[in-house]
């Protein structure tokens, strides 16, 4: 099930998707008024034989225009969003085309204007006037006349779109909501009760191992289906641990599950190794599917990327302090269960490995702590974020991994300003820091 749902968000966001459906529409359309034009045949009259084709020549010369114009129209849009790419590329970094790409009003404009132009084309060759037969799709061709009147304003609804979508912050922004959105997904606010956590102590030193299960390619791993895994263990009398999570790099031949027994029943043979590989997939590429650290990764490389000496832009690496820091507000009170999964009799079937809160602070902040080191007004803004996310953290279940980050902002700040008052500044809001645990 989980596979079908990854297909289906592949394919969702994916470039071609909304363009297909759009042009599919647009000939099922043409052929639905075709056969309505056909079947109930429509002549104006009075006013409306202003509105309607008198004769087969002025529907034909109408929907040549319309065609004409939608693809020329196109092609303008193909032009401006490749502009817009490049722009993105060199200012913002290479792996946020597909942000851009994966736009819906991108791809609903491409659709929408090649769909109008098949949608002529099938409606022209429909038309006949001749000595044994005439047809005049009266209805179809004054279709034709709205659409393309809708695809006038949606032009100019994608010039504005396309022409505030390059603006760091709103990249920033649209990429903080889609991170929030999948903490939402992959992390509940109340754990699952036949899920528990899982002791400091690793607790599979003290299973039998039965094998290690190998990945058959190299890639990034999509997601885990913990449902099927856990079928697969019940019915097996098995315990099957999970050694990495997703979003990590696996090479050919890597370990990728490790199964232990949970009795002396266990059992687990060629066939069952081919079910469990049929509960993760692997890719090329990165994606959001269970992956939270993949936008804290993208936001983080904006940030980079304004710090570095081609661009020094600071203002656009402070917004994404600010987004990143909103992200880890949230983080700071979800319960992320690396965990010990158990089936509905209370027996222990998996065990996950999931990234922890100070993972997902050192990917947050590292590289922008980094790359603006010898900036004060950037480490100050890390932070004077470090403190809104200790205030955030209500249970005060993270704060000696912030008390933690925080000296060593502070220490990177002492080692790289220059000016005494710079580190003076640092030291104060340190101090506020301190007093708020």
């Amino acid at each position: 099930m989980l596979n079908l749902i990854y297909l289906f968000k592949k394919a969702r966001d994916s470039f071609w998707f909304v363009p297909t459906l759009i042009i599919v529409c647009s000939i099922v359309s043409a052929i639905v008024l075709l056969y309505i034009d056909r079947t109930f045949p429509f002549e104006p009259e009075g006013v409306l034989r202003l509105m309607f084709s008198e004769n087969s020549d002025s529907g034909r010369n109408v929907l040549t225009v319309i065609a004409g114009s939608m693809v020329g129209i196109a092609g303008t849009v193909f032009s401006i969003t490749i502009v817009v790419l490049q722009l993105a590329s060199s200012q913002l970094g290479p792996r946020l085309l597909r942000n851009f790409m994966y736009k819906r009003l991108n791809q609903v404009v491409l659709g929408q204007y090649v769909g109008v132009f098949l949608y002529s084309i099938i409606v022209i060759n429909a038309i006949k006037d001749n000595s044994e037969y005439a047809f005049i799709p009266n209805i179809s061709i004054l279709f034709a006349i709205f659409l393309a009147i809708f695809n006038v304003f949606l032009l100019v609804i994608f010039i504005h779109s396309i022409s505030i979508s390059i603006q760091p912050s709103k990249i920033i922004n649209e990429l903080r909501v889609r991170i929030e959105q999948n903490i939402q997904d992959l992390y509940p606010e109340q754990v699952e009760k036949e899920v528990t956590l899982i002791p400091k102590e690793d607790i599979s030193n003290q299973l039998e191992s039965i094998q290690k299960l190998e990945a058959k390619a190299s890639g990034y791993i999509q997601y885990f289906d913990l449902d099927a895994l856990v079928n697969i263990a019940r019915k097996r009398e098995i315990i099957i641990k999970i050694l990495h999570r997703p979003g990590s790099y696996i090479v050919k031949e890597q370990a990728v599950f490790e199964l232990f027994k949970n009795n002396s029943e266990a059992e687990f043979s060629e066939e069952d190794s081919l079910s469990v590989e049929k509960t993760y997939k692997i890719a090329t590429k990165k994606s959001f599917f269970q992956d939270v650290e993949f936008g804290i990764h993208q936001i983080a490389e904006i940030a980079s990327k304004a710090l570095s000496p081609g661009i020094n832009n600071p203002y656009t690496a402070a917004i994404c302090i600010d987004n990143l820091t909103s992200v880890l507000c949230k983080l700071v009170v979800v319960k992320i269960p690396d965990a010990a999964i158990k089936d509905d009799t209370n027996v222990l079937r998996l065990i996950v490995m999931q990234n922890s809160f100070e993972g997902y602070l050192d990917a947050a902040f590292n590289l922008i702590r980094q790359y603006g080191k010898t900036s004060p007004f950037i480490i100050i803004a890390l932070m004077e974020a470090l403190k809104t996310i200790l205030d955030a953290d209500t249970d005060k279940t993270h704060t000696e991994t912030l008390s933690n980050y925080a000296e060593i902002v502070m220490e990177t700040g002492k080692k790289s300003f220059q000016l005494q008052k710079d580190i003076d500044d640092l030291e104060h809001r340190y101090t506020l820091f301190k007093t708020s645990l």
